[in-house]
């Protein structure tokens, strides 16, 4: 990149400073919208875990596959068995044991379990003596990979009974009900019976054995327990054929005592009478319950204002006459005097009126005192014909109750004795009745083909579970992965600007390793230094970080400290190689290598460890002796650290330190200081609070975003200006990040190169020259 490049001053003065208080009073720094993964992300994420995805689907393949392979043929014989609920209409009556329609699901699903319980199975093994065949007796472990054979197995000619504790008789067990499987039909009262066997006659033997014990098994069930059924009927039919007798003789000698053969009718004809009774002595309380309320009203003082009196037409009619005389006398004596004859006339006429009036509302009063006693001696009357029909009423019960007792007794008895005789009769005929509601509709035939193992299903199986186990585990790790891996995450998860990505690359001869040929590097052996990087993808990706930097704020900071978080991130590499690209723009650049405990910028530039930037600052040597130029690099000089200070913050924090870096600022035009790790010393907080602006250094798939965060907080706590992440040591070759970045973000290339080199684990004091240094360090 030539002189051509450099930014013009009205292009800087367009850009917007962002000054320290605006980043420290937000509660976070807007960087970029947040996209949603995309399809080619997953993919890239698959690829740069291929080998654990790929070991996984090894791992689970080959053992389905070993698994498969070694298992040994098996068959299975199916019988076709039908379970009717119903049992078979043999007869018309029912049978003792009958199932009604609600308990068809659960008699079902129980005979289901009766074949696969223990007891049938024990019955099968005995009878085909399946205990003496090594298929059975043997103990099969790991899946039926490997077998183990009892201490006593039975001989195949020994007929004796077989001992139904021994190991060899249980293994035969466990294996049967291991090898059943039952499968009803939907839609249907059909099972299927089937056994798997690696010999395919036993299979099919087998499983019409199994089908034909269950059948016998169901009808020893019915047998025993119409057995069971009959003994104890004809055990109670004999007391209560006695019971019953004593009860028509107790019935009888009653009725004969208390002539109450022909009570019935007679019972009803006093009830019907004592219910008309009820009726018209309960009319007459509610008529003696209203005349008593008129009666009361009549005790009061305004007898002669009760409702039922002044509701009568003729007193209403009186009192309508009244009225008009009133009215026609009022208006009267309004013009003439009282003793007027006319006047006096109607006087008279309404004094006769009230008389009337008065005569007319006593007699209905004395009329309702009359209603109430009659009421009221009605009611009684009524009262004690009730009381003595109810007498007559249970004269009659009394009699009966005994009766009806002793009838109940002797009816109850005769029912349940003749449904006794007829179910006993009903089960001395099923004793000798042997149908069945099971029977086998297709027999088991000896299967050609083997069943197992299924070979291309169980493959593909173990191919899908290996890929998806692979996958899984690969999102894990990823999931558990908190480093920093590409420029999104970097201002989604630390929320920094992300300046540059620069690819892991090697040194610019490209042999052997790095840090070995740095360590035996010569001031004079090389035409250009060490860590300078003169491949295509080295400077473009340096570039890079250059133009981010100038475009960061206004004005262009000149005084740039670069530092990270660990060791290790790659800060001398990116403090070299960013000042050969401003050195590139014709500017006068400066680097000085502020890591006074394990210094690197003269083994990374190709310069002598002498004289140094600590023996300025204690007065040793003029600054001007200290400036030495970069091989084979133009307008690039570098500071080198000089000897270890015992104390390298207190020198630092001398105000001689700053005034060197005033005086260098006034002579460059761009000053680049390398430091050391933040959380690992107090060094780099001491410098930036000298320098116009920092660059954090994270290198990529290594450090955490949390250990940068804290490395962000103790510069803004340090008052330092953040310009944003240089992401190191980025491969654009495995993982597939370059293409996923490049994609993104437009550029037109991704590549990468292997590069090794920085501080390791440790980080302290020691012999700088006889320690291999780290290009990215």
């Amino acid at each position: 990149m030539g002189k051509s490049e450099i930014l013009p001053g009205d292009r800087l003065n367009r850009i917007a400073p962002v000054s320290m208080e605006q980043v420290r009073g937000q509660e976070f720094l807007e960087v970029g919208h947040e996209e949603a993964p995309h399809l080619m992300d997953y993919w890239h994420l698959i690829l740069k875990r291929r080998w654990t995805v790929l070991t996984a689907l090894l791992a689970v393949f080959l053992t389905v596959a070993i698994g498969t392979f070694k298992q040994k043929p098996g068959y299975s014989g199916t019988a076709l068995v039908e379970i009717n609920p119903e049992p078979p209409n043999v007869l018309n009556f029912k049978e003792v044991l009958q199932i009604s329609n609600q308990d068809v699901d659960s008699y079902r699903e129980t005979q289901f379990r009766v074949l696969e319980s223990r007891t049938l199975a024990e019955r099968v093994v005995r009878d085909l003596a399946l205990y003496r065949s090594p298929e059975f007796y043997r103990k099969s472990i790991l899946f039926g990979l490997m077998e183990t054979t009892p201490a006593n197995v039975p001989s195949p000619t020994d007929n004796a009974p077989p001992d139904v504790n021994s190991e060899a008789f249980t293994n035969a067990v466990k294996h049967f009900l291991d090898a059943v499987e039952i499968s009803p039909v939907r839609r249907s009262n059909l099972v299927e019976v089937s056994f798997g066997s690696h010999d395919p006659r036993v299979a099919a033997q087998v499983a019409n054995r199994l089908a034909q014990d269950y059948i016998d098994s169901n009808l020893q069930v019915k047998w025993d327990e119409t057995i069971k059924a009959s003994d104890w009927l004809q055990g109670q039919l004999v007391g209560l054929k006695a019971k019953l007798e004593k009860s028509d003789d107790q019935l009888q000698a009653y009725a004969q005592e208390h002539s109450i053969l022909f009570i019935t009718e007679k019972q009803n004809l006093v009830n019907d009478r004592l219910q008309q009774l009820e009726q018209e002595y309960t009319k007459a309380q509610a008529a003696r319950f209203h005349a008593e309320a008129s009666y009361t009203l009549v005790k009061s003082t305004k007898n002669m204002d009760l409702p039922s009196v002044l509701s009568d037409k003729f007193i209403q009619e009186l009192e309508g006459r009244l009225a008009e005389l009133e009215r026609q006398y009022a208006e009267m004596t309004s013009m003439v005097k009282p003793e007027y004859p006319k006047a006096v006339q109607l006087k008279k006429q309404i004094d006769v009126l009230e008389a009337r009036i008065t005569a007319q509302k006593q007699a209905l009063v004395e009329n309702i005192v009359e209603e109430y006693h009659a009421a009221e001696s009605n009611e009684k009357l009524l009262a004690q014909a009730v009381v003595q029909q109810k007498a007559e009423v249970n004269d009659i019960a009394q009699k009966t109750i005994q009766y009806n007792i002793l009838k109940r007794e002797a009816d109850t008895n005769k029912q349940l004795y003749e449904s006794l005789l007829q179910r006993l009769k009903e089960a001395q005929v099923s004793e000798g009745l042997k149908a069945s509601n099971i029977r086998i509709v297709d027999q088991a035939e000896t299967p050609k083909l083997p069943v197992k193992p299924r070979v291309i299903l169980n493959l593909a199986l173990g191919f899908a579970f290996g890929l998806a186990l692979g996958i899984g585990l690969a999102f894990f790790q990823e999931y558990l992965d908190n480093t920093v891996k590409s420029p999104d995450e970097v201002e989604e998860l630390v929320r920094l600007p992300s300046l540059a990505v620069l690819p892991s690359f090697a040194l610019n001869d490209g042999k052997g390793d790095a840090s070995k040929q740095l360590a035996k590097a010569a001031p004079g052996d090389r035409v250009v230094a060490p860590a300078i990087q003169t491949t295509a993808v080295g400077k473009e990706s340096f570039r890079t970080l250059r133009t981010s930097i100038l475009l960061s704020a206004h004005p262009v900071p000149r005084t740039i400290l670069i530092t990270s978080a660990l060791p290790g991130e790659g800060k001398t590499t990116t403090t070299v190689n960013l000042g050969v690209a401003l050195a590139g723009l014709g500017s006068k650049v400066l680097i000085i290598d502020c890591d006074m405990r394990r210094p690197a910028c003269h083994r990374a530039t190709g310069v002598e460890n002498k004289p140094g930037f600590v023996q300025c600052l204690t007065g040793r040597v003029q600054i001007s002796e200290a400036i030495l130029p970069v091989p084979g690099v133009a307008n690039l000089w570098v500071i080198p650290c000089g000897p270890i200070p015992p104390n390298p913050a207190e020198v630092l924090s001398s105000p001689v330190a700053g005034a060197l870096l005033n005086s260098l600022r006034s002579e460059y035009e761009y000053v680049i200081m390398d430091s050391p790790p933040l959380l690992s010393v107090s060094d780099s907080r001491i410098l930036a609070t000298m320098t116009d602006a920092v660059v954090l250094i994270a290198r990529a798939n290594s450090t955490p975003y949390q250990v940068i965060q804290r490395a962000k907080n103790l510069l803004y706590g340090a008052g330092a200006r953040i310009l944003g992440v240089a992401l190191n040591g980025v491969d654009f070759r495995h993982g597939g990040y370059g293409y996923g970045y490049y994609r993104r973000y437009g550029y037109g290339y991704g590549y990468g190169y292997g590069y090794g080199y920085g501080y390791g684990y440790g980080y302290g004091y020691g012999d700088n020259e006889a320690q291999s240094p780290d290009q990215n360090s």
